[in-house]
């Protein structure tokens, strides 16, 4: 084990002689150190620096100063940069030497010119001054000019003869006008009372009793008006009442029979005289109300020829209900209007004439029953034509006329509703129980389309007072032979549980997706939304309005309040007879809001509600 420990430290040793590979073989016996001071004693003998740094520091900046790179040309090889540089300008010099004059000349003329000249836009017999010295120059040239304007002339609004003066010397020369004149007294006068008006303004220190004082008249003060207020409340409500007992006695009718029928009556309750209850009545006071019209109101002059004939009919119409829905009023005004445009004598301008005449018989049309806001677009479109047709002759342009209102209805009324039965009855699938409020047009001809089909499925048709629409759906769909059920809107939550559908038919689309249609169609898509049963509106593109409206109270329309109170199983009561506080109020028309409708089916397709902006503003071509 000895003879093993000593051979591996004369390995080791060697390895600590040697030094590795790159030593020279001269040196390969030494230690590290003992390499170190042979190396110092060459550098010492041969004069070169210990450190290689030192050496390379001092090597690199003599090839600088001499050599210059491989771009240097042989001949400056041995000099510095500076050497190089002061020979290249002697060079120029020698070849051009004005041309580094002007650098010079430019340097110093430089800052001269921007204290002396000013610019281009200086004069030159002032180019040689500061800005300072040029401003008093001009100071100076303005007082020779006008030295007196500026302290004198106070502006445009002073006379020529007073230019000169100052302003005191203006007001005293105005103040001995006015003596002269007798006005200065009077004006005297005034200033005084002025100041003492101000004098007595101006508030006077107070001490506490003076302001305890003060505040205890005030308090008794606004007591005082407290009580002349509720005087003055109770004496208007005294007032009132005996005003509205005075009209009562009014009303009462002169005729034996109704005297009779009086004292049969029941005394009439007392209107309620505190004017902060609100009544329905007085919420809708802004809409139309319902007036039946009577002979008196239909007799018109027709030796002017204004309203014709069929107006008068149609008003007949629309007021009893005999053409409802909006589609079939659009259809009725539609034909009216050929039937004008064609009968209508031309004595100026056909535009002009025809314009007149259709005005005067919407006036009238709108005086018994209001029109929906699809009518109003019509009529809108309907004119905007007749403004294109009077560069043709009158027959040329009455005949153009109607062969854009017959293309209208063909394209938007009857093409519409056939392509939307085609998209629609596809969504009825064998099993399913469908709701349909009210009565549509479109609506009869999709359940039509799917029977003919054959696709088993039934109805079930939800109505309610007092239009009672529903029973001419029902009567239609039973003459198809549909299975059909009907219903009234009371209990609807009772059988929506059977259904998988809702169809409704609505009068306009609005542009926020809130659909305007029947009064109780609300109230369908409320509970169907509620029970998760999808809610399906079917309208053609026509009825799509760029209007909006929140609630059904902006606009609507009032229906005959009679309907109301007539039955058939019990006695109808008259709206005279009934008590002074009671009032009946029929809408015809509500909103129902885009969250309870799932989808809507149009000629464009199936669409969401809330793509009907996009609709309106692409493809609305009226």
């Amino acid at each position: 084990m000895s003879d093993q420990k000593q051979t591996n430290k004369k390995q080791q040793q060697k390895k600590k002689s040697t030094g590795g590979s790159n030593v020279p073989e001269n040196l390969k016996g030494m230690t590290k150190e003992e390499r170190r001071q042979y190396y110092q004693k060459l550098h010492g003998q041969k004069g070169k620096p210990q450190n290689k740094k030192q050496s390379k520091q001092q090597k690199k900046p003599k090839q600088q100063q001499n050599t210059g790179g491989s771009n240097v040309p042989e001949n400056l090889k041995g000099m510095t940069k500076e050497e190089r540089r002061q020979y290249y300008q002697k060079l120029r010099e020698q070849q051009n030497p004005k041309q580094q004059n002007k650098k010079q000349s430019k340097q110093q003329k430089k800052p001269k010119q921007q204290q002396n000249t000013g610019g281009s836009n200086v004069p030159e017999h002032l180019k040689g001054m500061t800005k300072e010295e040029r401003r008093q120059y001009y100071q100076k040239m303005r007082e020779q000019q006008n030295p007196k304007q500026q302290q004198n002339s106070g502006g445009s609004n002073v006379p020529e003869n007073l230019k000169g003066m100052t302003k005191g010397e203006r007001r005293k020369y105005y103040q001995k006008l006015r003596e002269i004149s007798g006005e200065g007294q009077e004006s005297v006068i005034q200033n005084k009372k002025k100041t003492q008006k101000k004098q007595a303004q101006k508030p006077k220190k107070m001490t506490k009793e003076e302001r305890k004082k003060y505040y205890e008249q005030l308090n008794k003060q606004k007591q005082q008006q407290k009580k002349t207020w509720n005087r003055n409340y109770q004496q208007g409500t005294q007032k009132e009442q005996k005003s509205q007992n005075d009209n009562q006695k009014q009303t009462k009718h002169t005729t034996e029979m109704e005297i009779q029928k009086n004292q049969t009556k029941p005394k009439k309750t007392q209107q309620l005289s505190d004017p902060r209850v609100r009544t329905l009545t007085s919420i809708t006071s802004h809409i139309s109300s319902f007036k039946r019209p009577t002979t008196k109101e239909l007799g018109v002059e027709f030796s002017e020829s204004v309203i014709h004939p069929l107006t008068i009919e149609l008003s007949l119409k629309f007021s009893s209900g005999r053409i409802g829905g909006t589609t079939g009023r659009c259809i009725a005004l539609l034909n009216l209007f050929k039937i004008l445009i064609m009968e209508v004598t031309v004595r100026a301008r056909f535009s002009e004439d025809v314009v007149k005449m259709l005005n005067h018989n919407i006036e009238y049309l709108i005086k018994h029953r209001q029109f929906s806001y699809t009518m109003f677009s019509v009529i809108r479109t309907v004119k905007e034509w007749v403004s294109r047709v009077d560069s043709l002759e009158i027959k040329d342009a009455k005949n153009k006329m109607c062969s854009q209102i017959d293309e209208f209805l063909r394209k938007h009324i009857y093409d519409a509703e056939e392509e939307i039965t085609e998209i629609a009855w596809k969504k009825i699938k064998p099993g399913d129980v469908i709701l349909v409020y009210a009565n549509s047009r479109v609506i009869e001809k999709i359940l039509q389309k799917a029977h003919e089909n054959k696709i088993p499925f039934r109805v079930i048709v939800v109505d309610s007072r007092p239009m009672n629409e529903g029973k001419k759906l029902l009567k239609k769909l039973d003459n198809y032979g549909i299975k059909c059920t009907f219903c009234e809107l009371n209990a609807i939550s009772y059988i929506i549980k059977e259904v998988t559908k809702v169809f409704i038919g609505v009068a306009v689309i609005l542009s926020n997706g809130s659909a305007v249609g029947r009064i109780g169609t609300a109230i369908v898509a409320m509970i169907a939304k509620s029970s998760r049963v999808p809610v399906i509106v079917c309208c053609p593109s026509f009825k799509l309005s760029k209007k909006v409206q929140l609630d059904s109270l902006v606009s609507n329309e009032h229906g005959d309040p009679q309907k109301v109170l007539t039955t058939k199983n019990s006695k109808s009561v008259k709206i005279q007879n009934l008590p002074s506080d009671m009032d009946v109020v029929c809408l015809l028309w509500d909103v129902t809001p885009i969250n309870f409708i799932s989808l809507v089916i149009t000629e464009y397709g199936l669409l969401p509600p809330t793509s009907m902006q996009v609709l309106i503003r692409e493809f609305k071509d009226f």
